[in-house]
């Protein structure tokens, strides 16, 4: 299940529940998901990326709640190790001109469980 579904699901889960607060933010945040994809379910890429910049705002007006309800769709972010790793294990740095060029191809490789500056730190790190 996507996470555009999820939240769908949320929401009937928290209208059969009663819990107000819950629903009322799970429909902000398909909201928003449905105006950055015209009204079409958002790949889960590109959910991510709303779903950390409604995190950000939260965040910033330290409600936690919101926040708490965020990282229950959001996937788990990779460890520096973990990426490492999987670089070692999947990327041959020499063919790159520069290794910090493999960035784009680790990133998109991944997807949204490694971001791009810790994958930048990693490559620094192995490049040295």
């Amino acid at each position: 299940m996507g996470i555009y579904e999820a939240i769908k699901e949320t929401i009937k889960e928290a209208m059969k529940a009663r819990d107000g607060k819950t629903l009322n933010f799970a429909r902000v945040v398909k909201a928003e998901l449905d105006r950055k994809g015209d009204g079409k379910p958002l790949p889960d890429a590109e959910a991510v990326k709303v779903l950390k910049a409604l995190k950000e705002i939260a965040l910033e007006q330290g409600n936690q709640f919101e926040v708490a309800f965020l990282d229950r769709f959001l996937p788990k972010e990779m460890s520096e190790e973990e990426i490492e790793a999987w670089i070692r294990e999947n990327v041959d740095l020499s063919q790159f001109k520069t290794p910090l060029a493999a960035i784009g191809a680790v990133t998109k490789a991944l997807g949204p469980k490694a971001p791009g500056e810790k994958v930048r730190r990693v490559i620094e790190r192995l490049a040295r």
